[in-house]
């Protein structure tokens, strides 16, 4: 094993070390999703309020790794040994295992949650904002929250100034299938309507 791996090229080791431990941190994630662990605690790797923060999240980068690290290693494999060219094989199936990652998880999320949780059941329970929610409605955050007994994480906009993360917050109604938010002790639900605010569909 030793030998094998000492006749490798040092960019060879290098696609082969990110490729091992991608791959065991892919697989750990993939078991914890499966026994709901961590399902509301995906971590964002792109900044608060960001449109791009359900792809900069730690599962795609691994995902990410593991597609580039094998691609490249295929390329060795297949006689492409030039460097650039291995990089250039490895960036776009790491790319593909990105979209193949997504897909399937969102996938699964439809499948887990479809006839389960009702986010009607959502309105009035206090959560934790999770990427940040800007304000008067020009873009959507995430909060975690707990509904009938399971920890999510769903969309949510709010009528006011921004919420940062990591804040305590209200859930005041339903705007489609985004969560309307206020900061906890804030704004009050309507007495008029005990479901809070209602965008139309």
């Amino acid at each position: 094993m030793n030998e094998w791996f000492d006749a490798l090229s040092t960019l060879e080791q290098t696609l082969f070390a990110i490729a091992l431990f991608s791959t065991l941190v892919f697989a750990i994630q993939v078991v914890f999703s499966l026994f709901g662990i961590g399902e509301g605690d995906e971590t964002t790797l792109g900044g608060d309020g960001l449109p791009f923060g359900d792809i900069f999240t730690i599962r795609n980068g691994a995902a990410f790794l593991m597609g580039f690290s094998w691609g490249g290693l295929m390329a060795y494999d297949w006689g492409l040994t030039h460097p650039f060219l291995a990089t250039l094989v490895g960036l776009v199936l790491g790319c593909i295992f990105v979209a193949v990652n997504m897909g399937l998880f969102a996938l699964v999320s439809m499948v887990k949650h479809e006839g389960n949780v009702r986010l009607q059941n959502a309105v009035g329970e206090p959560g934790t904002v999770s990427l940040a929610v800007p304000a008067s409605r020009t873009g959507v955050g995430k909060v975690s929250i707990s509904v009938q007994g399971r920890l999510l994480e769903c969309h949510a906009v709010t009528e006011g100034e921004a919420i940062p993360r990591n804040t305590s917050v209200t859930v005041l109604g339903l705007a489609g299938s985004q969560l309307v938010v206020a900061r906890m002790g804030g704004d009050a639900l309507p007495a008029s309507s005990p479901n809070g605010p209602q965008a139309s569909r």
